[in-house]
C-alpha cells in the first residue's frame, strides 16, 4: 500500500514557498535600508539648511560690517574737523577725502561730505564765505523752513555735482534723519531716497555723523552747540554690489526698508533666481536708527549645490540588495523542493520495487510450498 505523503507536496506561488525566516530576513533588510535612507537624507537637509542660515548670516553680518567701516570714516572726517578748530576749508577737504581713498578702500560709497547747519542771520556771511572759492555756489531747493542744512563740500565732487549745496531740510526724510543726528549725537542713516546725483533713480540713503563747537553732554547743549555733519551718499545697489560679490554667494536678497523695497533680487531677471527656493528667511536688522529687513532666499545655484545622491544611492543600493536576497532565497527554496520531490520519486520507486519483490517472494515462497507438500503426498502414497 503506497504512503501518499510521499506522493504530493503542495506547489504554491514562487513567494509563498519562502519560509518565513526568509520574509523576517528581507523584512529586516528592507527595513535597515530605509532607517539608513531616513538617517542621511536627514542629515543631508540639516547641513543644506545649516549652509544656508550661515550663508544668510554671513550676508547680513558683512553689511554691518561694512556700515561700521563707513561709520568709520565719517567719525574720521568728524576728528579732522575738530582737529582744524570745528570747522574746515574746501581744500583742507579734498585732502582728507582723497587720503580716503573711498574707491580702494571704501567700495559701495558715493563720496564724502560736509553738511553745515546756517541759522538765517548767517545765511550771507555763509555764501560769501563759499562763493570766494566757488562764485556759482547757491542753497538749493527752497523750502518753508527757517534754517538751512546745505551741502557744503563732498568729494569726488565730479559725480557729485548736483549734490552741491543741497539743502537737507527742503525734504522731510532727510530732514527727520538730520536733526536725529544732531539731537543724539549718534551715526544716523536716513530712510530710503533718490539721489539727486543718481541718474538712474534707483533707491539710496544717506548716513550723517554730527559735530559740534564744544563737548556736549545732552539734547539741548547738542542743539545750542550744533555745527553740522559729516555725510555720505549711498546708492544701496551700488553699497549691495561693493560689499557682496554675487557670484561668491548663493542667496538672493531682498532690502526693505519700512516696508519699501531698496535693493531686489528675488526676479526672474536674475540669471541665479530660484521661483521655488529651498529655504527662504527673514531678519530684521537695527541699521542706524532705521530697521533694515533682510528678506532672503535660496538662488538656482544653492539648489545644484545642495543635490546630495547619498540617500538615494543607499536607498537603491540596499533595495537591490533586498531583491538579490529574495531571488537567492527563491531560488534555495526551489532547489530544495526539487531535491525533495526528486527523493519523493526515489523513495517511492524503491517502495514500487520493495513491494514487487515482495509479492515475488511471497509466489515463491507459496509455489515452493506447493512443491513440498507435492513430495510429501507422493511419498505418502
Amino acid at each position: 500500500m503506497s504512503n501518499p505523503a510521499y506522493e504530493h507536496r503542495p506547489g504554491g506561488g514562487i513567494l509563498s514557498a519562502l519560509h518565513w525566516l526568509h520574509w523576517l530576513i528581507l523584512g529586516l533588510s528592507l527595513l535597515v535600508t530605509l532607517a539608513a535612507y531616513y538617517i542621511t537624507d536627514t542629515q543631508s537637509d540639516q547641513k543644506v539648511e545649516a549652509r544656508f542660515e550661515r550663508e544668510s548670516n554671513q550676508i547680513v553680518e558683512l553689511i554691518l560690517e561694512r556700515m561700521q567701516n563707513y561709520e568709520d570714516a565719517l567719525w574720521s572726517g568728524v576728528s579732522v574737523i575738530q582737529s582744524h578748530g570745528g570747522d574746515i576749508t574746501y581744500d583742507q577737504w579734498l585732502t582728507f577725502a582723497s587720503s580716503l581713498r573711498i574707491e580702494q578702500k571704501h567700495p559701495g560709497i558715493n563720496g564724502i561730505g560736509v553738511i553745515h547747519f546756517v541759522p538765517p542771520h548767517q545765511l550771507q556771511s555763509y555764501l560769501f564765505q563759499q562763493r570766494l572759492r566757488r562764485p556759482d555756489y547757491h542753497i538749493h531747493p527752497a523750502h518753508a523752513h527757517n534754517e538751512y542744512w546745505p551741502i557744503t563740500y563732498i568729494e569726488p565732487v565730479d559725480i557729485n555735482r548736483e549734490a552741491v549745496g543741497l539743502d537737507m531740510a527742503h525734504e522731510e526724510n532727510r530732514f527727520t534723519a538730520a536733526r536725529k543726528a544732531r539731537d543724539t549725537g549718534t551715526a544716523q542713516i536716513t530712510g530710503p531716497i533718490i539721489l539727486v546725483q543718481d541718474k538712474q533713480r534707483t533707491p539710496g540713503f544717506l548716513f550723517f555723523a554730527p559735530f559740534y563747537s564744544r563737548p556736549v553732554h545732552n539734547t539741548d547743549e547738542r542743539r545750542r552747540d550744533f555745527v553740522g555733519m559729516v555725510y555720505a551718499p549711498f546708492v544701496v545697489k551700488k553699497l549691495m554690489l561693493g560689499a557682496l560679490d554675487r557670484g561668491n554667494r548663493h542667496v538672493g536678497i531682498r532690502l526693505l526698508d519700512g516696508g519699501k523695497t531698496i535693493y531686489d533680487e528675488h526676479h526672474p531677471d536674475d540669471p541665479d533666481f530660484d521661483a521655488d527656493p529651498l529655504y527662504t528667511t527673514k531678519i530684521n536688522v537695527p541699521m542706524y536708527g532705521r530697521i533694515w529687513e533682510f528678506d532672503m532666499r535660496s538662488d538656482s545655484t544653492f539648489r545644484a549645490l545642495s543635490f546630495n545622491p547619498q540617500p538615494f544611492t543607499i536607498l537603491i543600493g540596499g533595495v537591490a540588495i533586498d531583491v538579490m536576497l529574495m531571488f537567492l532565497f527563491i531560488g534555495l527554496t526551489q532547489s530544495n523542493r526539487k531535491a525533495a520531490a526528486y527523493a519523493d520519486r526515489v523513495t517511492i520507486e524503491l517502495r514500487k520495487r520493495k513491494e514487487e519483490l515482495e509479492k515475488r517472494n511471497t509466489t515463491l515462497h507459496e509455489q515452493s510450498e506447493k512443491i513440498m507438500q507435492a513430495r510429501r503426498d507422493a511419498d505418502t502414497a
